[in-house]
């Protein structure tokens, strides 16, 4: 009978943490998305500096120190400590830049000069499989600290690649016309 109630409020502390933990991080987004979007900072982005994110929390470097016996459990709990971390880092570069290519693609729909009504659909689309890309890699990081399972952010870099090709194309259509 008791534990429900012990339950309920180590959860109801997990979700309170974890939204303020997000409201410091929304606010370092918006100075780093105030930046905005220009050609020469699109001509030098690439998704693929993403990539080491799918390492990060795989587990494969965490199985390797077990299977060498490198590593006390307290050194094997600060290694995963130290990925999360860096994953965190990774996934705010992310959705900063995510947000600069989105200010991007909308200026480039209102400068076309012919209807962009498929291009603001794939827009949207595109958007919304981010944004719960980073609620899953963000649940993913909550299962990771508590040791779990490891975390799978492929479809989070899946969807900024695909997000940064479509706008590329956009960009090129523009030019050719």
């Amino acid at each position: 009978m008791t534990l429900f109630p012990v339950l309920i409020g180590v959860v109801g502390s997990i979700v309170f943490l974890a939204l303020l933990y997000r409201l410091y991080t929304r606010s370092e987004q918006t100075t780093l998305a105030h930046a905005g979007f220009d050609s020469e900072w699109f001509e030098n982005f690439s998704a693929f500096r993403y990539l080491p994110m799918r390492r990060l929390l795989n587990g494969t470097d965490e199985a390797f120190l077990q299977r060498q016996n490198l590593g006390s459990k307290q050194t094997i709990r600060q290694f995963r400590a130290e990925r999360r971390q860096l994953f965190r880092m990774y996934l705010q570069d992310l959705q900063a830049d995510f947000n600069r290519l989105s200010l991007g693609a909308k200026q480039a729909i209102l400068n076309a000069t012919e209807d962009q009504s498929e291009h603001v659909e794939t827009l949207l689309r595109l958007e919304w499989q981010f944004r719960k890309s980073v609620w899953r890699a963000e649940l993913n990081l909550l299962f990771h600290a508590c040791g779990l399972q490891p975390a799978d952010v492929s479809g989070l870099i899946d969807v900024v690649q695909h997000f940064e090709f479509s706008l590329r194309e956009t960009y090129l259509a523009q030019q050719q016309n």
